[in-house]
């Protein structure tokens, strides 16, 4: 069939017995005959051949395989990294207890400061490595009220926070780990419960501290973009192992309620004080969400401007920083000028951005003449490819050094 040859109404008889329309086109149209269907719910499907309506959901298949997908993913990427984590931080803090008797086990205060610091390192280092595995897959959650706190700010939607919940099954299935693959036939050491001397209400402010310490250190390290947000893992794993070396020997440090979860379902004993180590962490995860909420609406970034650049943005100090650089490491005072020296150096910053704005028109258009030509193979497509990251090389040698230093490199077609 040519390209312009119009197709009976008959041929597509199957089309049009599943809610679809024909084109209006000609056989004079440049573009050919085509069929159009329109994904009405509402019609049912007869064909007399039996076949499948293409208009149906398909939950497996193209196309709607590819939006559950990502989520599938990323429950079962939460699941197994919560497994492995707890499995692996759990482990630890049982085989640090291993040495102690009977007579011991009455009281956590005859914790030793090796096996704190042990179960403190324990839960700690897994943390930052599972994390840091699974931070291109889920973000390396694998805590409820991380989740929580998440959905709070935005960063997650409700489908997403409702899917990262399964790490509570996680928490399940590392416990299940730790009873199965150790010899004593028991988790009673890695549970979490109020120690003597402590009652509730200072078991739920220690573990309402120390879980708004781990989220702030989550939504200021991973959520908030900087240049060392990919070592946000190991900032995160640190805050925990020092919540651990704290909170270990006076509740058993639940800041993670899927931690604590996991090890009650698998011994089945729920102890009568387990409400606090939910209520504790969400509460306090909330209350971590309104201070940074409370940090964002006051713009801390413009605190301390160049925190993450090379070089400093002097016409964004206030005057007596600017005049002691220039003394003292002899900076070039160019914000001294009457033009960029009013409050907080706004003429400054209008500047930065108006060479932001041209550096990025400058990146568009080559990316633009470049995605404009026909893709070469072979040695053409590479000798391209060099002669735009040249160009790109260009703009930047070509642009300020407060620009240079803010910039993300290059934008090459994607």
């Amino acid at each position: 069939m040519s390209m312009t040859e119009t197709t009976p109404a008959h041929t597509n008889r199957g089309a049009q017995g599943t809610g679809g329309r024909l084109s209006t086109e000609t056989a004079s149209s440049p573009r050919r005959h085509r069929v159009y269907f329109s994904f009405n719910r509402s019609h049912k499907h007869h064909d007399p051949f039996g076949r499948p309506d293409p208009n149906r959901r398909r939950y497996f298949g193209k196309p709607s395989f590819s939006g559950f997908r990502p989520h599938f993913m990323a429950g079962l990427g939460e699941f197994i990294g919560t497994t492995m984590f707890l499995f692996l931080a759990e482990g630890g803090a049982k085989t640090a207890q291993l040495t102690k008797t009977a007579a011991q086990d009455q009281t956590a205060t005859q914790l030793s400061n090796e096996q704190i610091m042990f179960i403190a390192f324990s839960f700690g280092m897994s943390l930052l490595v599972t994390a840091w595995m699974f931070y291109r897959i889920t973000g390396g959650l694998f805590n409820p009220a991380i989740t929580i706190a998440l959905w709070l700010v935005g960063v997650l939607t409700t489908r997403q926070a409702v899917i990262l919940f399964i790490s509570i099954l996680g928490g399940i299935a590392g416990a299940a780990l730790v009873l199965g693959l150790t010899p004593s036939n028991s988790v009673q050491q890695v549970t979490t419960t109020l120690q003597l001397g402590i009652n509730i209400t200072q078991g739920f402010l220690i573990g309402m501290l120390l879980t708004s310490i781990l989220v702030f250190s989550v939504l200021m390290l991973a959520v908030e973009k900087h240049r060392a947000t990919y070592l946000a893992p190991v900032g995160i794993g640190l805050t925990l192992m020092a919540a651990h070396l704290v909170g270990a020997v006076w509740t058993g440090c639940g800041p993670n309620p899927a931690r604590s979860f996991g090890p009650a379902v698998v011994a089945g004993q729920f102890n009568s004080d387990h409400w606090v180590y939910w209520t504790a962490p969400v509460v306090e995860g909330s209350l971590a969400v309104c201070y940074h909420t409370l940090l964002k609406k006051l713009r801390y970034s413009s605190v301390v401007l160049d925190q993450d650049s090379d070089t400093e943005i002097t016409g964004l100090k206030p005057m007596h920083v600017r005049l002691w650089n220039f003394i003292r490491h002899g900076e070039k005072p160019s914000a001294l000028n009457p033009e960029s020296s009013t409050h907080y150096g706004k003429k400054a910053r209008d500047h930065f951005d108006k060479e932001q704005k041209e550096l990025f028109e400058k990146r568009e258009e080559i990316r633009r003449e470049m995605m404009d030509k026909p893709v070469f193979e072979g040695h053409a497509n590479e000798a391209a490819m060099g002669r735009m990251s040249e160009k790109c090389v260009d703009v930047m040698s070509t642009s300020s050094g407060s620009t240079t230093a803010h910039s993300n490199g290059p934008i090459l077609p994607q």
